[in-house]
């Protein structure tokens, strides 16, 4: 049995919450759904280029401000995968945001758990 999708018993479900490939502008990667909460458990980040690249991830509350949940301008050498686990405690329309140096070269896959 895979973590994809798991229900607890107890209203949350595990879950991948979101995947994808980091762009160069700061950009959505993972909204919170309406009448939910979510715990972002781990985010996991790798280089698929020949060149090491800056990345950027950040936490915004709904309606809020951007706050830098890793080091600005973290260097992921290439070829090499970062992993952020610190929870994070997310509310409806709260957004994980995320940017590059090169697009398309750092895969993200977000991982938590879900309110259901």
């Amino acid at each position: 049995m895979g973590w994809h999708n798991f229900t607890t018993g107890v209203g949350f479900t595990y879950k991948s919450l979101a995947d994808g490939q980091l762009g160069t502008s700061k950009t959505t990667l993972y909204t919170c759904p309406a009448s939910t909460s979510a715990i972002v458990s781990k985010i996991h980040l790798v280089n698929t280029s020949g060149s090491e690249i800056e990345i950027n991830i950040y936490f915004k509350a709904s309606g809020g401000t951007s706050r830098r949940i890793c080091p600005k301008d973290m260097i992921l050498k290439a070829g090499y995968m970062a992993v952020l686990d610190d929870e994070v405690v997310m509310e409806a329309a709260d957004i994980i945001e995320g940017d590059a140096e090169t697009a398309n070269v750092i895969d993200y896959v977000i991982s938590g758990v879900q309110r259901v």
